[in-house]
């Protein structure tokens, strides 16, 4: 298990700047912190970082083939939470405040969305009950997009599954970029389920656009990066494959090396691209093998390949 704590010390007794047993001064563990999570947020941009991908499930609402997605900070608002009641009340409803939205605060459950809300009533309704009747606060809240996620960094892979007639079958997707999308010249053209996906990464929303434009309510199964989360404290608990910590903590001393007026000697630079180079063999890609059904291939059949399309093409 390891924990914010250990990479920062860590880091710093890599750079003799930290000794076992030692205090750390709050601004420097905090300053510290920072600069972890910045490079978290860095790393999580480089494929070569990111261990996993994540499946995130949505449906389709037919006729759309343009979705927002995401689920970003839209600041606070006033309000009363009260113990037992899922109402808050004496709200100042944002303008931006949107169903669905994450709410934060105390006396708020963990997990608690807005279900509803009247600005002409100051109220919002929330997903559970309050825990807690701490009195006037500022409440935290989310805006999500059609599809609720924590906004992607890239799009890996995506298929479609059909919940009605022939349910269980999956329909793959191909992912595509800006030009092969602007190529097509009816974009709007409907079909059971979509063939390609242009993920564009918009803010503070990403935006998907499929083609065909779904007529049904299937199932998306979409796959994105893992980001690595920014850590809340220094005792928060950071789940990682092997070779991670020690990645983490090379990267994060040559980062405070210039802070606490080390030097940054060709020995730790070493030591720093294996461990980052251990990790990124970990996660490099293998190369795909091309293969066939024979079975298909000796068909007399004109379309044995109609289970992967439906003749929808």
């Amino acid at each position: 298990m390891t924990t914010g704590q250990d990479l920062v010390t860590g880091a710093l007794r890599f750079i003799n700047s930290y000794s076992p047993g030692e205090s750390l001064d709050a601004s420097d563990a905090q300053d510290a912190l920072d600069t972890l999570n910045d490079l978290l947020e860095s790393l999580s941009t480089s494929e070569a970082s990111v261990f996993a991908s994540e499946e995130d499930v949505f449906t389709y609402t037919a006729g759309q083939f343009r979705y927002t997605i995401g689920n970003y900070s839209g600041g606070t608002f006033a309000g009363m939470v009260t113990n037992g009641s899922p109402t808050i009340t004496a709200a100042t409803i944002p303008s931006t405040m949107l169903a669905r939205g994450d709410l934060t605060g105390t006396g708020i459950p963990a997990g608690a969305t807005i279900l509803s809300f009247n600005a002409g009533a100051g109220t919002v309704t929330m997903s559970a009950n309050g825990i807690a009747s701490p009195g006037p606060q500022q409440i935290g809240f989310t805006i999500p997009g059609d599809f609720k996620m924590a906004r992607p960094l890239r799009i890996t892979n995506a298929f479609t599954r059909i919940t009605t007639q022939a349910s269980g079958l999956d329909y793959p997707m191909e992912i595509i970029d800006q030009t092969r999308y602007v190529s097509i010249g009816f974009k709007a053209i409907s079909a059971p389920w979509p063939i390609y996906l242009w993920y564009n990464p918009t803010m503070p929303l990403g935006t998907l656009f499929f083609y065909q434009n779904p007529s049904g309510a299937a199932e998306l199964h979409l796959y994105s990066d893992l980001i690595l989360t920014n850590l809340a404290s220094l005792s928060t608990v950071i789940q990682m494959p092997q070779g991670y910590a020690r990645m983490l903590k090379r990267l994060l001393a040559r980062e405070l090396a210039p802070e606490y007026g080390a030097i940054w000697t060709p020995m730790r630079e070493k030591l720093t691209q294996e461990a980052y180079g251990f990790v990124k063999a970990l996660n490099a890609n293998p190369v795909p093998v091309a293969s066939y059904d024979s079975e298909l291939v000796q068909s007399n059949t004109s379309d044995a390949g109609w289970i992967l399309n439906g003749g929808f093409r």
